[in-house]
């Protein structure tokens, strides 16, 4: 919906008719009005892991790390490198202080938006597209921008989707005009710059799609490049899990644990490979945890997992009462469970409760 507000600062900025600007603001408030009633609201539910900066206790740490989000934006719109399917916790950690090296970065991405905006202006009479790629760019990039209401991600690629758009309207506008005027120079550092740029995309762009042919590989080449993100740490553990790669698994899950440690999908995952290795004992100690823990990744739809998984190491530890209970819970919840039916059976039957066994 944000197609009507660029219309609108068009027509502001190129043609200054008043009757159309405001009908388009006003099209565009009544439908955004309409959409944020229509989903409820403006907030994202989403948990700590996921966003974590908005749980940030100092407005000063949110307002930085924000604005270090859309410096990353930027780097990502103009030179994609080293990129992430899930920008998790602390893959970009929090910006603190004015003296956090990264505010140059900031301070840079907001210099070159406002030098864009003022030769933009100078040039809209003679070369609108300048400033036309350069709306394209940023307003379809407010949305992202945590400025007006909370996004449900810390950074999502798939939003720059629109302003990639208006990134090459910007580029192919000012290569245009470095050619023109006797610049022949110019001309041709531009045209030299152009054409790597196009160069370092289409080679980009063949490597990530390779990665994505299989989550092995994916989650593989994130590891190497974000082992501060939780969830890459986490789902390569998961990969080498279901390759059968128990060590390995165990290795990676505990990197996860060790960036953020209160997370009990991944105490869970762990426990599971132990209770496989015959270490139950330490697998019990990890759903001691999770259970005086805040239960992050666990819900209404998958906590009968750790409850099934719970009474089938209890009813191993011969703890066959209370390995009932549990197994009772997430049966109930989630019956398409083998082990944990025959479980329960052995649970009775070490209690003399034949018939219930059976």
């Amino acid at each position: 919906f944000t197609v009507l507000f660029f219309l609108a600062c068009a027509e502001l900025v190129l043609r200054l008719r008043w009757r159309h600007f405001f009908g388009l603001i006003l099209t565009f408030a009544a439908i955004g009005g309409l959409r944020t009633w229509y989903v409820g609201g403006t907030d994202a539910g989403f948990g700590y892991v996921d966003t974590p900066i908005r749980y940030q206790d100092s407005r000063w740490t949110r307002q930085l790390s924000y604005l270090f989000q859309h410096a990353y934006y930027a780097k990502l719109l103009v030179l994609p490198w080293h990129q992430s399917w899930d920008y998790s916790y602390n893959a970009l950690p929090m910006v603190t202080t004015l003296a956090d090296v990264r505010m140059l970065g900031i301070s840079a991405s907001y210099l070159a938006l406002a030098a864009w905006a003022a030769h933009g202006l100078r040039l809209c009479a003679r070369m609108p597209a300048v400033v036309l790629g350069l709306g394209l760019v940023v307003i379809p990039f407010i949305p992202a921008s945590n400025l007006f209401f909370l996004v449900g991600t810390t950074v999502g690629e798939r939003l720059l989707y629109p302003c990639t758009v208006g990134w090459i309207a910007l580029v192919a506008a000012i290569g245009a005009r470095s050619g023109r005027g006797g610049r022949r120079a110019c001309g041709a550092m531009a045209m030299a710059a152009a054409v790597s740029l196009l160069g370092v995309y289409s080679w980009n762009s063949s490597v990530r799609m390779r990665h994505w042919r299989s989550t092995g590989e994916l989650f593989e080449t994130d590891a190497l490049h974000w082992s501060r993100s939780v969830k890459v740490m986490h789902s390569k553990a998961s990969e080498l899990q279901a390759r059968d790669d128990l060590e390995g698994a165990l290795t990676h899950y505990l990197k996860s644990l060790e960036i953020f440690d209160d997370q009990a999908i991944t105490d869970y995952c762990i426990a599971r490979i132990l209770i496989n290795l015959g270490r139950y004992q330490e697998a019990y100690t990890r759903f001691d945890k999770i259970l005086t823990g805040h239960g992050i990744g666990f819900h209404d739809g998958n906590d009968f997992l750790w409850m099934t998984d719970l009474g089938y190491l209890l009813v191993q530890m011969n703890t066959n009462e209370q390995g009932a209970h549990y197994l009772n819970e997430g049966l109930r919840r989630m019956p398409y469970s083998c082990y944990g039916w025959n479980a329960l059976g052995v649970s009775h039957l070490r209690r003399s409760q034949i018939e219930q066994a059976v």
